[in-house]
């Protein structure tokens, strides 16, 4: 697909490119109806002004553009941070978004970033992302990294953990403590995250002699709230199921803090099992296990790899895939 540039824009207004440049830029003197012309035939033409380009032929682009899902999370603080420190050993400035899960915010703030002349995305795309949304870098050659969830039916780059593994870690660990059926929390149907340790999960049944309904799925959105609304849903008569395993630490604050007011252990009464493994892990009483996916050194990666596409002008697909870990705490039980 050819890009659209500012001389296809002028021709479009009938104004020279001076003109449509001037407007573009926001500087020199044009009239507000000449000014009108032109934007409405840039958003006609989908262009998008693109700093990076003439940025990147002079050696200039310092910027990395990151586009996170919710920083509240503490997994994408630990993630951004190590991130940014990497950025800044390579050189580069980062700016920094979040979409909330919103895909239209999202691809707002994608168009934003290309106009602002940035060298590569690192993006931890929202649900349902797919090429359409995307193509305004893509088709300027800006290289996307995508992290902690893979986009494999799109041209861009991965760094996360191999979310099949996660999950299996997961459930075996929930099986050794002679539990045999659990509740999975949280989650997107249809991403390589959700889907990947949904795979884990049944392999590990699977190997133990259990059928794949022995882990039920409730999916929903990754907040504190979801995770205590589920948890009072179905511990019915103050009666839990064996094992919680939630998408991620944020969720399993919810969990832990519903267990509190309906009187329920912790450990004792139910094993909860997550994962991401941020500090609030071993801050929560009693301990959380959960499955260690490297939020920082994911950040750190995907900033290094971003650094080297922008040093060697390339966009070509590269995964780098790390094997969890589990770490094993307070809060499941060798008790049946």
């Amino acid at each position: 697909m050819r890009r659209v540039g500012l001389k296809d824009v002028a021709a479009r207004a009938r104004v020279s490119v001076a003109t449509a440049s001037y407007v573009m830029a926001g500087r020199g003197r044009v009239s507000d109806k000449t000014r009108d012309i032109v934007l409405k035939a840039a958003d006609e033409l989908g262009f998008v002004r693109n700093a990076a380009a003439a940025n990147l032929r002079s050696g200039q682009s310092r910027m990395i553009g990151v586009i996170l899902n919710n920083i509240a999370n503490p997994f994408f603080s630990h993630l951004v941070s190590e991130l940014e420190s990497a950025a800044y050993n390579e050189g580069f400035l980062t700016i920094l978004a979040t979409a909330k899960n919103d895909i239209e915010r999202q691809r707002k703030m994608l168009e934003s970033m290309v106009s602002q002349g940035v060298g590569a995305i690192i993006l931890s795309p929202v649900h349902n992302t797919c090429l359409e949304d995307l193509e305004v870098a893509i088709t300027r050659g800006i290289p996307i990294i995508s992290c902690v969830r893979d986009l494999p039916e799109c041209p861009v780059s991965f760094v996360g953990v191999d979310d099949e593994l996660s999950g299996y870690l997961a459930m075996r660990s929930a099986l050794r403590t002679g539990k045999k059926t659990a509740v999975f929390l949280g989650g997107y149907a249809n991403t390589t995250t959700l889907e990947g340790r949904r795979a884990g999960v049944q392999r590990a049944l699977k190997e133990a002699g259990l059928p794949e309904a022995n882990c039920q799925f409730r999916l929903g959105p990754l907040s504190m709230e979801f995770g205590a609304s589920e948890l009072s849903e179905i511990s019915t008569g103050r009666c839990p199921p064996p094992v919680v395993i939630c998408f991620n630490d944020y969720v399993a604050t919810g969990v832990y803090e519903a267990a509190r007011e309906l009187g329920l252990s912790v450990g004792m009464d139910f094993s909860i099992i997550s994962f991401d493994n941020t500090p609030i892990s071993s801050a929560l009483t009693p301990s959380l296990t959960s499955v260690d996916i490297f939020p920082g050194k994911v950040g750190a990666i995907a900033a290094q790899r971003a650094a080297e596409m922008i040093h060697t002008g390339t966009a070509t697909r590269t995964i780098d895939r790390l094997d969890p870990v589990l770490i094993e705490r307070d809060s499941s039980s060798l008790t049946g």
